[in-house]
């Protein structure tokens, strides 16, 4: 009886012990399944960073297209092993001037709306971005409305010495939602994405008025001319008033008559920038209210909104001085979000050739050019004027041209004196913003 008790328990213990073995084999098998799919997707992105390609440089175009598409794909595929939701919203092609060789920059920008599991963690794209060997960085970190909903926008550059000057191109815009969003805060981050750009150019050109405006018969090129430094003389600034061109005001902040002059301008039928103050190379700065290098990111954010709100109908900005503010990727980033986030555009004055302001501005949305020509370092009428015919020339030669005057007798006599010449070389008389982009 003992021995049969022993025997029964025996086969009981060896039928119930087959089964748990099958589970936990099967156990076994779907988890080995998984973290060989998972670790073979972590591992893919990892080769993908590492073997981001080079630019190809034919001495004249520089081509980031390749090395663009490459950063994407990596991106997209870490995305996906932390199991998140990718949606790419739009791809646009981008381009800006290189000027070392009178050639092209090209690459990608990619707008990627992505819905995390769990909470999206900064660190870990950074870790990932740094498996890139530097070519890959993260450029700024953001957050933005999507309808009622706050999203937090991750831009991805690729970083590069061109022509012995940093060069940061941003390839991939990650609009990154609170986790398991629902459908509906997706279609709003859509919307709020898709839309944004067109609607702050929108904004930034719609206020000009072309009331009385003269154009050539034939147009061969371009020219928009900006005034620097209104706001001191409303008399001198009448006298711009009148002229039957387009003309951009850039106005200075707490001067005696900074409100007035922008006023005046605006009824006119003019563009108002502000003309902000930045931190200069070797001297004192001008003004007692300015941008500088020693600020840290919430200081420069707070001066910039700080002297924004000084002039009324503003729609961008230039630098005013600035050589050593400009040239400072901190400081310009810092500018640029606060630009972005009130849908201004900005005009890089180019007061020092290493500026990175046009470049930083273009890399983050913001509208931008470059002032290629100061006419009036020279301020009298017939040297003022031998400067406006150079600026023709730029024009027809290449298209366009943007061009920077200050509020002077002078300066003023001497664009007046030149709207039939420039006229009769075909040359048409713009808005700033009708030509940055």
């Amino acid at each position: 009886m003992i021995k049969r008790k022993r025997s029964r328990r025996s086969s009981g213990s060896s039928s119930l012990a087959r089964p748990l073995a099958v589970l936990v084999l099967l156990i076994a098998l779907c988890a080995g399944a998984w973290w060989f799919l998972n670790g073979n997707t972590e591992k893919k992105a990892d080769e993908e960073m590492t073997r981001i390609d080079s630019v190809q440089d034919n001495g004249v175009d520089a081509d980031y297209t390749g090395p663009a598409s490459e950063l994407q794909d990596a991106v997209e595929t870490w995305l996906k092993a932390q199991h998140a939701s990718v949606t790419v919203l739009k791809t646009e092609n981008r381009e800006e001037n290189r000027r070392a060789t009178g050639g092209k920059i090209r690459w990608t920008t990619k707008q990627v709306e992505v819905v995390p599991d769990k909470e999206f963690s900064r660190t870990s794209l950074e870790r990932e971005l740094a498996k890139s060997g530097g070519k890959a960085v993260l450029y700024q970190v953001d957050t933005k409305k999507a309808g009622s909903n706050t999203i937090t926008e991750y831009d991805i550059a690729l970083f590069d010495m061109l022509d012995k000057e940093q060069v940061y191109l941003v390839v991939t815009k990650l609009y990154v939602t609170e986790p398991g969003a629902a459908k509906e805060t997706e279609e709003a981050v859509k919307k709020a994405v898709l839309n944004a750009k067109d609607k702050d150019l929108a904004s930034v050109k719609e206020k000009k008025s072309t009331a009385g405006q003269q154009h050539p018969s034939e147009v061969r090129g371009r020219l928009a001319i900006v005034i620097d430094d209104c706001g001191s003389s409303l008399d001198i600034l009448n006298q711009f008033n009148a002229m039957p061109i387009p003309l951009t005001y850039a106005v200075m902040p707490y001067k005696s008559h900074t409100a007035e002059s922008a006023d005046s301008g605006y009824r006119a039928g003019r563009q108002i920038f502000v003309h902000m103050p930045m931190q200069p190379q070797g001297v004192p700065s001008s003004e007692s209210v300015y941008i500088g290098t020693d600020m840290s990111d919430s200081k420069v954010k707070a001066t910039a909104n700080e002297i924004l709100d000084q002039v009324p109908h503003a729609i961008g900005m230039n630098n005013h001085q600035g050589s050593l503010a400009t040239s400072d990727s901190r400081i310009m980033k810092d500018v640029m979000q606060v630009m972005n986030s009130r849908g201004l555009a900005y005009l890089d004055s180019r007061t020092n050739s290493t500026s990175v302001g046009e470049q930083t501005a273009r890399a983050m949305g913001v509208v931008t050019s470059r002032n290629n020509l100061f006419i009036d370092n020279d301020a009298s009428v017939d040297a003022v004027k031998s400067r406006l015919r150079q600026a023709g020339q730029i024009a027809r030669e290449n298209g366009s041209a943007i061009v920077i005057g200050h509020c002077r007798w002078n300066t003023a006599q001497a664009i007046s004196e030149m709207i039939d010449e420039l006229h009769n070389e075909g040359i048409d008389l713009v808005f700033a913003t009708d030509l940055m982009e």
